[in-house]
This record gives structure tokens, C-alpha cells and sequence, in this order.
């Protein structure tokens, strides 16, 4: 472990940490700090991190609300390929277990405003047999299933080229914002394939079926605005500002009960899954009871009765 001391950059001052920083590392975060900062760190080469995973504490949050910030760190295109893969689920392991890195909200970006992710290698793939890239396939969708059943709401910020499996991995976040400029699209029926890592499922259930097949079937890209008006995304913002609205959001709901959050993501998810509404209200209720032998419950009324913002540690 080393101490790194950052430079004054363009972006919110932070109390915490940023795990990992790497030597030589351009693109820590797009978000504003505004001091300089000492930060507990492991040293690596850069080019051995594909996904960069760093926690993070704004000056305006409670000590402690940590957002998490997954990084694509491929460049040019942020290709999907094994050690890509490999280190996601790396990270999604340490996400999981949202009681030890007090993850309150992450947000998946890229390491280039150019590109989110072209989606899966296509160079690797081609040296793989059919049942190696059926292996592959089936590891990519099972992550992707992982990072949607994340305990913290996901936050995908796109910049640039999203298709394939980027897009994918934009669909398993609970909330998607587009820069104006992003490209999206699911172009597998050109290459001969279909999408293979949720895109066949995720993409009707938010823009509707019959737009979805449409452009699945045309291979066919969108840019932000028109992923707005289809229901894709839920922000489009300028060129450049999908980081920068991302991690306001965040922060909106970072500042909220982090266990009641928890829940309430639980509540819509396996509601939704549930067979009818007789058993997603069983679900609704179950998740309620979480809440209430909390203390943040109790912190929460606090507050409300004495006119003070309230301040929650997910307890």
C-alpha cells in the first residue's frame, strides 16, 4: 500500500479514499475535486487493471456514505474480453458485500468520453471454439445478471459507442444516463448471432416489445436523444456531462436510508419477477419489515420532528 497525492482537479472534494488509483492513471474520475487529496492506495500498472473499482465519500454526504465508481479501463474500445471479465466479477464480489464497502450507490462508467463499451472481443472470440464461446457467453450473461442484482442502486453513465454487450451492461443498471451524442444499439443479428447477455430480455421489458424486436432484427443505432424518447435511458444530458449527472443522482440517493433503499430496490425487482400481485405485495411486505427495526428508521422521525436533515448509517 502507498500513499498517492493527487493533484488540484477539476472536480467535488472527497473525505474518502479511492480504491485503486494506479500510476499514471488519467481518468480517475470525471467528477469535480476540488483539493488535494492524500489517498490510500495500491500500486499497480495501469495496463493490468481493465475494470478500476474506487470509493469515494463527497464532502456534501454523511462520513461514511460511500458511492462506488466501476470504471471500463480498455481503451480504444472497452472490448469484452476474458481478463475484462475476470476483474468485473472481481469487483462485483467486493460490491456485494455492501455491509463492509458501505456502497450506498454505484456508478458504472468508462475510462473514455469516446466510447462506453464496443461490447464483447471479437478477436478473442474468433480463436474460441463453439463451445468456448458458449462458455464465455454464458459467464458474460450470468455477470451481467449479477451486477442488475446488485443490493445498491446502479447508475450507468454513457458517453460514446454503447452497442452489443455494452449496452448490455448499460441494461443491467437500474438507471441509465446518455450523453446526446452516445450510440446505442444491439447490432448481433449483423455478425450472425443474437445478444447473449440479457439484451433480448432487458431491452423489451424497458422500451416495450415490439420496438425492442425492431432493433434487434435492423441491428439498428440510436443516439441519446431518441433513447430517451424510447424509454432506454432516463437522462440525456450534453456531450461530456453524463459522469458529472450521474454522480448528482448519486448523491440525491446516497443522502436517503441506505437499508430502505435497499429494500425498496429489492421490493420493485422481485415484485416484478413475482407470479402475480397477490405475491409481489407478500414481497412489498417483507422488504418493509426490514425497515423497521432499524435505526434509521427512528433517525428518520427524529428528524422530521425536530426540522433537521437526517443523518443515516445505514443501521
Amino acid at each position: 500500500m502507498a500513499t498517492i497525492l493527487l493533484p488540484r482537479l477539476p472536480l467535488p472534494s472527497l473525505r474518502l479514499g479511492i480504491t485503486p488509483i494506479f500510476k499514471k492513471q488519467r481518468h480517475l474520475l470525471n467528477f469535480r475535486i476540488n483539493k488535494c487529496l492524500s489517498i490510500t492506495a495500491t500500486e499497480a500498472p495501469q495496463e493490468e487493471r481493465q475494470i478500476l473499482l474506487q470509493h469515494v465519500t463527497p464532502a456534501d454526504l454523511p462520513p461514511g456514505a460511500v458511492i462506488s465508481v466501476l470504471t471500463l479501463n480498455r481503451p480504444k474500445a472497452n472490448a469484452m474480453g476474458s481478463t475484462m471479465l475476470h476483474q468485473l466479477q472481481e469487483s462485483l464480489v467486493e460490491l456485494e458485500d455492501s455491509s463492509r464497502t458501505k456502497t450506498r450507490c454505484l456508478i458504472v462508467t468508462s475510462c473514455s468520453r469516446k466510447v462506453f463499451s464496443a461490447g464483447a472481443d471479437l478477436k478473442e472470440r474468433a480463436t474460441m471454439s463453439p463451445q468456448q464461446a458458449a462458455a464465455f457467453v454464458t459467464q458474460l450473461r450470468n455477470t451481467m445478471d449479477r451486477l442488475a442484482r446488485l443490493p445498491m442502486p446502479v447508475l450507468a453513465a454513457v458517453e460514446g459507442v454503447a452497442v452489443g454487450g455494452g449496452l448490455e451492461i448499460a441494461l443491467a443498471a437500474d438507471i441509465r444516463i446518455a450523453s446526446e451524442t452516445a450510440v446505442l444499439g444491439l447490432p448481433e443479428t449483423s455478425l450472425a448471432i443474437v445478444p447473449g447477455a440479457g439484451g433480448t430480455q432487458r431491452l423489451p421489458r424497458l422500451i416495450g416489445v415490439s420496438r425492442a424486436k425492431e432493433l434487434i432484427f435492423t441491428g439498428r443505432r440510436i443516439d441519446g436523444v431518441t433513447a430517451a424518447e424510447y424509454g432506454l435511458v432516463q437522462h440525456v444530458v450534453k456531450a461530456g456531462q453524463a459522469d458529472t449527472f450521474a454522480m448528482e443522482l448519486a448523491k440525491q440517493i446516497a443522502k436517503n436510508g441506505p437499508v430502505a433503499i435497499q429494500a425498496a430496490k429489492a421490493a420493485i425487482d422481485d415484485g416484478l419477477a413475482a407470479a402475480d400481485m397477490t405475491q409481489a405485495l407478500e414481497i412489498e411486505r417483507q422488504c418493509y419489515e426490514r425497515v423497521l427495526p432499524t435505526a434509521d428508521r427512528l433517525e428518520g422521525l427524529a428528524a422530521f420532528k425536530e426540522g433537521r436533515p437526517a443523518v443515516y448509517k445505514g443501521e
